[in-house]
């Protein structure tokens, strides 16, 4: 059998996936919960009820989709729903770097890019190291970390 990484680097980055799902859920549940100040935090204001509307949806979205999908990657030690926060925080990441160059934000957004881009990493990683649903079904005992 042939799996990536190893059990002690699957291991590791399950627990990294875990850590990615623990930093993005509690904001999935600020934005549901208090979006105003949720998004004070991120330098939003919402205008009216539509704003908050949209502060709720967009954000919960965003945030609780990342979470979730690493956080059923790591339980389940699947590689083949990463691909969902990989798009995701690539595009995050693009539109971050497309507003550092036509509005300035470069050094007040440093810090959100840098966790973004260490998100991503951990997300790869995992896509890289777990396996693949395809490998689950060959062989079941690499869901339980058994296999020689």
């Amino acid at each position: 059998m042939n799996v990536r990484g190893g059990y002690a680097l699957i291991t590791i980055v399950r627990i990294g996936l875990l850590a990615v799902g623990g930093l993005t859920l509690p904001l999935a549940l600020g934005f549901l919960l208090f979006p105003a100040r949720a998004a004070a935090r991120l330098g939003l204001e919402a205008l009216g009820p539509l704003g908050l509307s949209t502060l709720r949806g967009d954000f919960l979205g965003i945030f609780a989709i990342l979470g979730g999908t690493a956080i059923y990657a790591a339980i389940r030690n699947r590689s083949d729903v990463l691909i969902v926060p990989i798009i995701m925080l690539t595009v995050i990441i693009a539109g971050r770097l497309v507003s550092a160059v036509l509005d300035g934000s470069g050094t007040a957004a440093l810090p959100l890019i840098a966790v973004e881009i260490l998100m991503l990493a951990v997300v790869l990683l995992g896509y890289r190291t777990l396996p693949s649903a395809q490998a689950l079904k060959a062989s079941p005992a690499i869901v339980r970390n058994t296999a020689p």
